[in-house]
């Protein structure tokens, strides 16, 4: 993670220095095989070079820039589609800007915000990264677009893994298969995403929003906490079992939910 991100965003670093420690953060044989991801270096890439526009650019040119993505339709980016789903009695509502919002945002900071989203959830997924989403947060030009893509993101992941009905059969017992592993990766995702949204989502502390968020974390690391006592009673039966032996993939289903159950979560 950048040296000089905090709670908030990092501000003093460079963007090039920025993206170079994210990509660096990753081991060359990375065992959660982020490099296959499709977009995952794409989107590195895209983002390092945007914000090395913006940081250059002129007020005049970021103008001209903004107005240019704004014709283009394809990068339109749609937010609050969780307003689709039950939100039961939950305080975190992301208001319209208008009675008739269809939450159809344009401009330039709505699509490297999207990208931040984007990249900082393969990092959550597939990389031991404790604070994938504020390793690239950027240099916060856009940051209330991100804010608001977080936010967006913790409640649709939260709530769908959670009212999951898979999720109680799954985890009655553990069994290596690559479900489990994408339960496993999706339980990460959600906990990355809620945490950000506390850290850097802009919501204040004393707020019933922020008191549902830390609500989510609890239950969330609940879920992970019994998982992770099933994943180590599995392997306290299995006394032939030998960590990354080639040729066995259920052997290697274990250590990599293992790896990814107890992976370090850092909410600060």
């Amino acid at each position: 993670m950048p040296s000089s991100t905090t709670g908030t965003v990092a501000t003093k670093l460079t963007v090039t220095n920025e993206y170079a420690t994210t990509r660096n953060y990753l081991p060359k044989q990375d065992p959660y095989l982020v490099y296959r991801l499709v977009g995952f270096t794409e989107y590195t890439r895209a983002l390092q070079l945007l914000d090395a526009l913006v940081y250059q650019a002129t007020k005049e040119e970021l103008v001209a820039f903004d107005e240019l993505v704004k014709a283009e339709p394809e990068f339109t980016v749609y937010t609050n589609l969780s307003r689709q789903l039950d939100q039961g009695q939950s305080r975190l509502v992301i208001q319209g800007q208008s009675a008739s919002d269809d939450f159809a945002r344009r401009g330039l900071c709505w699509v490297t915000a999207l990208a931040r989203v984007e990249l900082g959830a393969m990092l959550a997924g597939f990389t031991d990264h404790p604070q994938p989403f504020v390793a690239v947060a950027g240099t916060g030009y856009d940051l209330q677009q991100y804010q608001e893509l977080l936010l967006e993101g913790a409640k649709t992941h939260f709530w769908s893994f959670t009212r999951d009905p898979h999720l109680a059969t799954l985890f009655k017992s553990f069994e290596p298969s690559t479900m489990t592993l994408a339960y496993v990766r999706r339980l990460n995702v959600a906990n990355a995403f809620v945490a950000a949204t506390i850290v850097i989502g802009g919501i204040s502390p004393d707020s019933p929003a922020f008191a549902e968020l830390s609500e989510y974390g609890g239950q969330l690391r609940a879920i992970r906490q019994k998982l992770q006592l099933q994943i180590q009673a599995y392997l306290a039966q299995k006394t032939t079992f030998k960590s990354g032996s080639r040729g066995d993939i259920k052997s290697s289903l274990v250590e990599l939910c293992n790896s990814g159950i107890c992976r370090q979560l850092d909410g600060k």
